[in-house]
């Protein structure tokens, strides 16, 4: 794909992580995007982009060598192969009867790449897929199931975030979420991981379509939540919002602080990151939150994230525990603070 980094795509601002890890937040979300680190010319699979890689490894190392926990995000709505009109275009990886579409195997082997290559790095989240959306939740997860055992079959012992159909939408969860789409809730709990470290990831937004394009917040706040709060504790699973975001405004202040004091009282949440920061959002983009950019410096991150962060520390993750049941990590281990997202 064409682009220069640092002006057409970038990872992380130095600075700004500096800035966030001071604050008390713990873990990053860092997006990378499937087409620049597996060029087209040779395909989804194990041949990457070394340049591109390197740009990421060395944003993520900066993460972690500063004891943050690092998402390795891919951010391909469960797509390769066309990412210009994102989250529409690409075709649906694992479809069969699409010739274009890469296969199931060539993701896990892409991800039995990736991993091994952060092995020994403790700090490390596997962000597995970004919002897949508009496709059978049977397929979702057969490509999980894949990546989730490619994974766990090179050693790596590291957290998993495993998403649902809808764009992965915590509030649409136990729903379906497209023609003839089986809710999340009945068929995600096939999952199973040899090493029993994952939580299922999850996304929230507050406007009317749920999509995180308007300023304005119609949703009910946590009320949203409670349904999908209910099934992961009849079923002794916990869950990563790692993404949500709202404009900054008095209502979505609120929205946003209600959704907080909810994650930080249902322990079925181990924790959370909040989109948007980032080098290149520019100064206009209302959910960037990018310390002296975001939206004029928005007021979101001082009046409502960083005091969440600053005076709730059970709210944690850590890359492994030895004491974990379906997923649920040892309450003893969930010990610091809240989270940040990019």
């Amino acid at each position: 794909l064409p682009g220069a980094f640092g002006t057409d795509y970038a990872f992380i601002n130095e600075t700004s992580i500096d800035f966030f890890l001071a604050s008390g937040a713990n873990t990053i979300r860092v997006p990378f995007l499937l087409e620049r680190m597996c060029p087209l010319e040779t395909g989804l699979g194990s041949t990457f982009n070394d340049t591109y890689f390197n740009e990421f490894r060395d944003a993520v190392n900066y993460i972690t060598m500063r004891g943050g926990y690092a998402i390795l995000d891919a951010h391909n709505y469960m797509r390769y192969n066309d990412p210009s009109m994102q989250p529409s275009s690409g075709s649906i990886i694992g479809n069969a009867s699409d010739p274009k579409a890469s296969s199931t195997a060539s993701l896990a082997t892409f991800w039995s790449t990736l991993s091994t290559r952060f092995l020994t790095n403790p700090n490390i989240i596997f962000g597995i897929m970004n919002e897949p959306h508009d496709m059978p939740t049977e397929l979702i997860l057969t490509n999980n199931q894949a990546m989730i055992d490619s994974i766990r079959a090179t050693g790596a012992q590291q957290l998993i975030l495993v998403p649902g159909n809808g764009f992965t939408g915590a509030q649409r969860w136990l729903n379906s979420t497209c023609a003839n789409c089986t809710p999340n809730a009945d068929v995600l709990t096939a999952i199973r991981d040899p090493a029993d470290n994952f939580a299922f990831d999850m996304h929230l937004y507050f406007d009317n379509d749920t999509s995180g394009t308007h300023e304005a917040c119609t949703s009910a706040a946590p009320a949203n939540l409670a349904p999908v709060t209910q099934w992961l504790q009849t079923h002794n699973y916990t869950a990563f919002l790692s993404e949500f975001g709202a404009g900054a405004n008095s209502l979505c202040d609120q929205t946003v602080n209600n959704t907080l004091k909810w994650l930080e009282q249902h322990d079925q949440f181990i924790g959370w990151t909040y989109w948007a920061a980032g080098p290149l959002w520019g100064s206009t983009y209302f959910l960037s939150v990018e310390p002296g950019v975001g939206a004029e410096s928005n007021s979101t991150w001082p009046k409502v994230l960083e005091p969440h962060i600053q005076t709730y520390r059970p709210m944690v993750r850590c890359g492994v525990s030895e004491a974990r049941v379906g997923g649920v990590v040892d309450q003893v281990l969930r010990s610091v603070e809240g989270c940040l997202g990019l």
